[in-house]
């Protein structure tokens, strides 16, 4: 921290943090690391002098071995006593996380930031807090952009982290982690070190301890050149939601189950434009039906049910470029109904839809889903096929669970395979590329076995490899899929 003295670092937090009027609650949320310790030291110098009334609020989520959370409470508690600052524990139950992370397929540290983000919510509006004061720093918010640069975010997602964003308050976002261990080093002050961090399974440490450094050593001035680029695509991000706003006008549907909008209108605008519209529609039906269910207003976007997210950017393309008909996304479902696009939830449309993309391939490669190793390739030979399941398609081609009622609702009938009971089965997945169905995949076999469909019916029988090469119009497929 040479050069930063403290009272040069309490004025940039102070200047973070903003003026609020006189008794102003604010709460902290304190993990016990070396951020938040910092944070809650420096705002409990700076009180007297801004007027407001501070609290603190640490999580324990369950996750951790219970003697190291535990110590990171005990250690928070004993700050903010020393601090004379209100302390209160929000203990989740053990195995709640991790239950919720299994069933959603957000991740475990995913998962925890809602769980987070909803005990910070549920604290504030107990102590009547304007705001919720979270110790993200300037390393966070590069981090965070390679994150999601590497996970290919559209300019929404590649924008600065905001220093204030609904409930939240980031104070020490001007900061870096090098300037806050330096004040804390001046204050005499210990802080908690939690062993995940050095995890490189997780893709924001494996960032911070492997690509940091490598940055840092090949390209020194890469931060303030990453920073301009998220100020850059903050702007860009802004100009695209406004034109998207103003050239698509979504209504609600009969029955205000959803939303929808010109057909003909919303292909006649750029693709940017149709996808940055799609975003918009879908996160305000989110939005609302989180408020109905009495949700909090400003945090995760973690869908409808508390499990699934929002949308990604690569399945709403294939919507927006005009590739697909219908689009099973995360809680909701998109799709061409007569001269209109429809977006409106599963839950509420009376149809239990698909399950959501599992696994869209774009380009050939070797790929895996649910277990299945599917091999993409431009062509087969016959001996690499032989005792396999093969057959020809078009990109991108999507897998994605299913359930038999979807299937007759768009006219599909999923029948036995030849030699079982011919019985309707409930196949778990369904296979389609731009041209529509080509098969699904049967979960009460163990090798997968494929029964491939035309958009007139569906066959009966267990295809070979020989009869798997669809062609359209007389053109060969692009690539051949592979399961073994």
């Amino acid at each position: 921290m040479t050069g930063t003295s403290l009272r040069e670092f309490e004025a940039a937090v102070a200047s973070g943090l903003g003026t609020w009027p006189e008794g102003t609650v604010l709460l902290a949320a304190v993990s016990g690391g070396a951020d938040s310790t910092a944070l809650l030291a420096v705002l409990s110098e700076l009180r007297q002098a801004g007027g407001y009334k501070l609290h603190c609020l640490h999580v324990e989520h369950g996750i951790r071995p219970r003697e190291e959370s535990r110590g990171d409470a005990e250690a928070v508690r004993d700050l903010c006593k020393h601090l004379d600052v209100p302390y209160r524990l929000r203990v989740i139950p053990p195995g709640t996380i991790a239950n919720a992370a299994k069933q959603s397929g957000l991740g475990l540290e995913g998962t925890a930031r809602i769980f987070r983000h909803r005990a910070w919510t549920r604290e504030a509006q107990r102590i009547q807090a304007a705001r919720v004061l979270v110790a993200h720093t300037q390393d966070d918010l590069l981090e965070t952009a390679l994150m999601r640069f590497l996970r290919g975010s559209g300019p929404r997602g590649l924008a600065a982290m905001n220093r204030e964003r609904g409930l939240i308050v980031r104070p020490l976002l001007a900061l870096t982690r090098s300037e806050v261990l330096g004040y804390l080093a001046k204050r005499g002050m210990g802080f908690r070190t939690d062993a995940t961090n050095a995890d490189i399974r997780y893709l924001r440490n494996r960032i911070r301890h492997k690509l940091i450094p490598c940055l840092d050593t090949l390209f020194p001035g890469w931060k303030s050149a990453v920073l301009k680029g998220a100020q850059t695509q903050g702007l860009l991000a802004d100009f695209l939601a406004a034109e998207a706003h103003h050239r698509v006008l979504w209504a609600c549907s009969p029955g205000n189950r959803g939303m929808v909008t010109d057909w003909a209108a919303f292909f006649s605008q750029p693709p940017i434009i149709r996808e940055e519209a799609l975003f918009q529609v879908t996160d305000t039906l989110v939005r609302r039906r989180r408020k109905t269910k009495g949700l909090e207003p400003d945090w995760v976007k973690t869908g409808w049910s508390g499990t699934g997210s929002v949308p990604r950017r690569g399945s709403l393309r294939l919507f927006a470029t005009g590739g697909l008909k219908a689009l099973d996304a995360g809680p909701l479902r998109i799709e061409k109904q007569g001269a209109l696009v429809s977006c409106k939830g599963r839950d509420g449309s009376g149809q239990p839809g698909l399950a959501g993309f599992a696994l869209v391939i774009r380009e050939p490669g070797v790929y895996r889903f649910r277990g299945v190793r599917i091999a993409c390739t431009v062509s087969v030979p016959e001996e690499t096929a032989r005792g396999k399941k093969a057959f020809g398609a078009y990109l991108p081609v999507v897998f994605r669970g299913a359930y038999p009622a979807e299937y007759k609702r768009r006219g599909i009938d999923p029948v036995s395979s030849g030699g079982h009971t011919g019985k309707s089965r409930a196949f778990s997945s369904m296979v389609e590329d731009a041209n529509g169905p080509l098969a699904f995949m049967d979960p009460d076999t163990g090798d997968c076995t494929m029964v491939v469909c035309r958009p007139e019916q569906v066959l009966q029988e267990h295809i070979r490899y020989e009869t798997l090469c669809r062609e359209e119009q007389g053109k060969p497929p692009a690539v051949y899929l592979v399961l073994s």
